[in-house]
């Protein structure tokens, strides 16, 4: 059986959960999507912002380790006052107004 969409067809492995892609030792350094997810959900909403706004100017946190103290100090800036600028759009959002609908 395979299924076709947009890339390349898939093909599941053939001997179900006792394939050799779906022991424990084929599994070592690779992710799955709940894993992923798992992560993402433990961390922080601050985490999660920071991890958004670096996104958003293309680093990563490794870069940033890596970075001298005087680059480093510019983007710690950038996502101060990328925080700062979100935190005053929610402040500003009129409150009681959930959904206009029209009947």
């Amino acid at each position: 059986m395979s299924v076709s969409g947009i890339g390349a067809p898939y093909t599941p492995p053939v001997g179900g959960a006792s394939s050799a892609a779906s022991s424990p030792s084929a599994q070592i350094g690779k992710t799955s999507a709940q894993d992923e997810f798992l992560d993402y959900m433990n961390k922080s909403p601050a985490e999660r912002m920071r991890e958004m706004i670096l996104g958003e100017l293309g680093v990563t946190e490794e870069e940033l380790r890596n970075m001298d103290a005087q680059e480093r100090a510019k983007i710690e800036e950038k996502i101060r006052e990328t925080i700062l600028e979100k935190v005053k759009e929610t402040a500003e959002k009129k409150t009681g107004m959930i959904v206009d609908v029209a009947v």
